[in-house]
């Protein structure tokens, strides 16, 4: 494998495209929206206002609060950089091994700080949010998000007759990808038991969560597990 180089970064205007985003979403069971709320209550002024109305209270608030909070915000960017280093070598040994020994993708590998808890990922230049006060920490989210870009490479590459039509961003592919990493992330020998603790399915990803497991403790394959889980997620929801 080459070199994987990641690294840290404010981006505002990301910021508040995302934040504009996520306040309107709800999915597998996450109200995204309310939780951006609970964190910053004046965006609660956003509810039932027209689209414009929305863009302009989210612009000014991240304007407002990152002026307000730039030492801090800078200070965050640079300690994700330092926590990276301590992970690095050990999670790029685990990628080797989960997907045996897969070219890294290309992309630009940047982690952009979020004062929103979402942490989006972009599959297209491989880049992603991390909130800066997340509980798990930054490497937390860094891993998630990265194991996601190595997810997709390979099995959009292994199975093109099952992925090519399928949305990653929605249903089952996009299931799978995020069952993958709660299965990967839980087991006690990726990277740190910190991870296995804080590693949860989302609400509506429960169901699936212990059979998809099962399946990894019986064979730690992803050229097995992927068209078994496939078939059983296809099942279940049929």
């Amino acid at each position: 494998m080459r070199s994987l180089t990641i690294t840290f970064a404010l981006n505002k205007e990301l910021d508040k495209k995302m934040t504009r985003a996520f306040l309107q979403v709800k999915a597998s069971g996450v109200d995204f929206g309310q939780g951006i709320i609970s964190l910053h209550p004046a965006l609660a002024e956003t509810r039932n206002v027209s689209e414009e109305g929305l863009k302009q209270i989210v612009n000014q608030y991240i304007d407002t609060f990152y002026e307000q909070n730039d030492q801090i915000l800078q200070a965050c960017v640079s300690q994700m950089h330092t926590d990276w280093q301590q992970d690095e070598k050990q999670f790029i040994e685990q990628l080797d091994k989960l997907f045996h020994h897969l070219q890294v993708p290309e992309g630009k590998y940047i982690g952009y700080l979020s004062i929103c808890n979402c942490n989006p990922r972009f599959l297209e230049n491989k880049t992603f949010q991390v909130f800066y006060k997340h509980p798990s920490g930054s490497n937390y989210i860094t891993a998630h998000e990265v194991l996601h870009f190595f997810f997709y490479d390979y099995v959009g590459k292994k199975y093109p007759n099952l992925f090519e039509t399928l949305d990653p961003n929605s249903g089952i592919y996009w299931d799978l990808a995020e069952l993958f990493n709660a299965v990967i992330m839980s087991s006690p020998d990726f990277i740190s038991k910190a991870y296995s603790q804080n590693t949860k399915p989302y609400p509506n990803h429960v169901q699936y969560f212990s059979t998809l497991k099962a399946f990894w403790d019986e064979d730690p394959n992803i050229d097995s597990w992927v068209p078994k889980s496939y078939e059983y997620i296809l099942a279940k929801k049929n």
